[in-house]
């Protein structure tokens, strides 16, 4: 990449002089390799580190300070935004991001959108601002609900597509509590019916209570 560039270097100039009067953490990446090029004050100091070691840690970076677990959903929509290729577009995710002075993780929410792009538009390098949330009680428990949530997601996907439509609406209305005759009389089909497609459900799934089907409903949004 060609860190050299006028337009690349006018555009950190101009962000390192407002950088640090802002509450969040901004760091600017390069995409190829995906490497920190450039930190705010208030994160190298959470981290620990100088800039200088940020840019020596290069790569490694992202898996010495955060949790990358789940790294799906980041991707997905990462992917997304460089292809379409549009610099006022941004998404964001929350993240755990390990502090220098703290043994647990601490929630961020981070916001994503392109920094610098190629004479052809092609994305070059990205921007990230990140706020920590960890003071704000309820937040990282809703946090590591999404997070689980998206994980189980992404680990089940596959098998939530091996089911019919019918099996669908069945595992949906399994989920909201309704009983094999009332599901029968919703979807005009005999008893015998329902409970072969709850058979088929809790093979295709692994599911073996009316608890892990509410789960699987509430995961891939049934209800």
């Amino acid at each position: 990449m060609d860190q050299t560039s006028p337009g690349l270097q006018e555009k950190l100039a101009l962000l390192k002089e407002t950088a640090d009067l802002l509450p969040s953490v901004v760091v600017v990446h390069q995409l190829e390799p995906f490497t920190p090029i450039y930190m705010s004050k208030k994160g190298l100091s959470q981290l620990g580190i100088k800039q200088k070691e940020l840019k020596e840690i290069g790569a490694d970076y992202h898996k010495q300070f955060f949790n990358n677990e789940d790294m799906t959903d980041f991707l997905t929509k990462m992917e997304a935004l460089l292809a379409r290729k549009d610099p006022k577009e941004t998404f964001s995710f929350f993240q755990q991001v390990k502090f220098k002075d703290r043994q647990k993780w601490v929630w961020h929410l981070s916001a994503v959108r392109i920094f610098h792009q190629a004479k052809d538009g092609t994305p070059t390098h990205t921007s990230t601002t990140a706020i920590p949330i960890d003071q704000m009680k309820h937040i990282p428990n809703k946090a590591e609900r999404l997070l689980a949530e998206n994980m189980f997601f992404n680990q089940n996907h596959e098998n939530f597509l091996s089911l019919g439509e019918r099996e669908k609406e069945v595992l949906k209305l399994v989920a909201l509590g309704e009983s094999s005759v009332n599901i029968g009389e919703k979807l005009f089909i005999s008893v015998e019916t329902v409970s072969t497609h709850r058979k088929k459900i809790k093979q295709k799934l692994g599911v073996k209570n009316s608890y892990e089907f509410t789960k699987y409903a509430y995961a891939f949004d049934l209800i």
